[in-house]
């Protein structure tokens, strides 16, 4: 029939009606509360157990395989690295020696294997005084052997003491001798005169035990 509408428009039409608001080939798109046992599972972190190697410091605070150890050694005496033995130093006074004071000469008791004085020396002045367990000696004299003769007397004196000695030119000209162990002091100041002789001042403070 001439006014009989067609199928195909009935089925356009049919397919508006179901979709309100959207054309006939777009779905409508829903949100479902919970998802599908099929569905992607939600994203996880990351596991960053893999990449902990990667931060370590570049020292690398693991041990060796090689297990080394510092062992003492069974007798520490016979080691290498052991220091000798040293013999325990004499006391340079032993005995205090009577308080006195000359002038021209030594004074009476003056300890001279603790402040001895080289040879041609003509003495100008001495004393010896004892305070509690200390005694200090001072001589002053002058002697025709030059400066470095006599610092080597000197010297060689300390040396044999083993004590320690130190040498320093002072802004008069002169020259300090200075030596010690312990509580035992010694200074020497030696000065070169105009008449070509070395005037020696000789001072030492020593321990005593009487």
């Amino acid at each position: 029939m001439a006014g009989a509408p067609s199928s195909t428009a009935v089925a356009g039409a049919s397919k508006g009606t179901d979709s309100p608001t959207g054309s006939a080939d777009t779905p409508i798109e829903t949100s479902p509360t919970q998802p599908s046992s099929g569905g992607a599972k939600p994203s996880q972190p990351a596991d960053t157990s893999e990449n902990v190697e990667a931060t370590r410091p570049s020292w690398n605070p693991q041990p060796t395989q090689a297990d080394e150890r510092l062992e003492v050694p069974e007798d520490p005496e016979k080691s290498s690295g052991a220091l000798p033995s040293g013999e325990p130093r004499k006391p340079v006074l032993t005995k205090a020696p009577k308080p006195g004071a000359a002038e021209g000469k030594l004074t009476k008791g003056f300890p001279k294997d603790a402040m001895p004085l080289p040879s041609s020396t003509t003495i100008e002045w001495s004393s010896v005084e004892k305070q509690s367990s200390l005694v200090m000696v001072g001589v002053q004299g002058r002697s025709k052997q030059g400066v470095e003769e006599i610092l080597a007397f000197y010297e060689s004196h300390f040396k044999d003491l083993q004590w320690l000695a130190t040498t320093s030119s002072e802004a008069d000209g002169s020259t300090r001798l200075q030596a010690g162990f312990g509580q035992d002091t010694a200074t020497v100041t030696l000065h070169q005169l105009p008449t070509g002789l070395t005037e020696i001042n000789a001072a030492g403070v020593f321990t005593v035990e009487d």
